[in-house]
């Protein structure tokens, strides 16, 4: 967290408290002793909650704490924990309080305004790089009620396309001077070879089965959908290639395997491991690395946006999937 926090204040119904309220990253922020006056229970039990959160698996560390500088009466700068909207709702379950029910439907109230705010202000800008806004919102909507998605993976899905209207608007791309021309041309590029893929996917299967993650359909092929999905994304025309870059063929590649669905069961797991992997193999031709590109959320809210999209909304897709790969110059 910066010291450029929008602050907003809440303000409790029967007026007996009022917070200052740090709104950054599309989530609001509160410190540990503002929970403390928020839910009414001393730092030792706010403190046991929170570890208790951690220890159980129940929230990440790195996800839902930062450190904020602040300047106290003493003229120092301290660095203060502070803590998102997720650790402040699971808080407030454990120690029910009516104040922290009240929180949340004023935080829920104050993101939503936030996220509406800032699709008006964008959506000017994305539709003149040619992309549908009200497409945008529609599949975010449809796939967060289709998937039933709730907690981490509701988030995720809600993070890519917000990431994605940031990218689109040039607001974040400008910024770190990194907004790739996805119509740039690479040479170079490494294949995926169908035996190796094939022999990947079995072992895939073997270690989905003993985790009990998986069963014997999958990974097996139906027709020779996998076979054309590869070739598709390294074909071209004389010395033109139909998809010139690595973040075309990999972004074309998890939309083949994922929609066409040429295996029977495991799809969206396959079309994600060979996207992964295809931008492994080119690392060299990238950016950044592969795992500060795409985190394992926004792989899962990527795959789920492919397989919920409709046939129109492909370009849609393939430009979102796009944003997240870095070329190297």
């Amino acid at each position: 967290m910066t010291d450029n926090n929008q602050i907003q204040i809440f303000q409790a119904i029967d007026g007996g408290i009022s917070l200052a309220v740090a709104l950054k990253q599309d989530t609001v922020w509160l410190s540990q002793a503002q929970m403390c006056e928020l839910f009414g229970r001393e730092r030792s039990v706010i403190t046991k909650h929170i570890n208790n959160i951690f220890k159980e698996g129940e929230l990440v560390r790195d996800e839902v704490c930062a450190k904020n500088a602040h300047t106290a009466n003493d003229g120092k700068t301290y660095q203060t924990k502070h803590f998102n909207l997720d650790m402040v709702i699971s808080v407030g379950y454990r120690v029910k309080s009516q104040r922290g029910v009240q929180f949340r439907q004023w935080a829920t109230k104050l993101l939503k305004q936030h996220l509406v705010q800032g699709y008006t202000l964008n959506e000017k800008r994305l539709q003149e790089r040619g992309i549908e806004f009200e497409q945008a919102v529609q599949l975010l909507s449809q796939t967060l009620k289709n998937q039933q998605l709730v907690s981490s993976e509701g988030a995720a899905v809600l993070s890519v396309v917000s990431d994605y209207a940031r990218s689109w608007s040039l607001l974040q791309a400008y910024d770190e001077q990194s907004l790739a021309d996805q119509t740039a041309k690479q040479n170079d590029m490494q294949a995926l070879e169908l035996n190796s893929v094939l022999i990947a996917i079995a072992e895939l299967k073997q270690i989905l089965i003993t985790k009990g993650e998986a069963t014997e359909l999958f990974g097996q092929l139906r027709g020779n959908g996998l076979e054309s999905a590869l070739a598709t994304i390294e074909q071209g025309f004389g010395d033109d290639l139909f998809y010139p870059n690595i973040a075309s063929r990999a972004a074309h590649l998890l939309y083949f395997v994922i929609k066409n669905h040429p295996l029977a069961d495991g799809n969206k797991r396959t079309g994600s491991f060979l996207f992964l992997w295809y931008l492994r193999i080119n690392q060299s031709l990238l950016a950044k690395p592969v795992e500060a590109l795409v985190n394992d959320n926004t792989l899962v809210a990527l795959a789920l946006l492919v397989a919920e999209s409709k046939a129109e909304q492909k370009e849609l897709i393939i430009c979102l999937i796009q944003q997240f790969i870095l070329l190297k110059d």
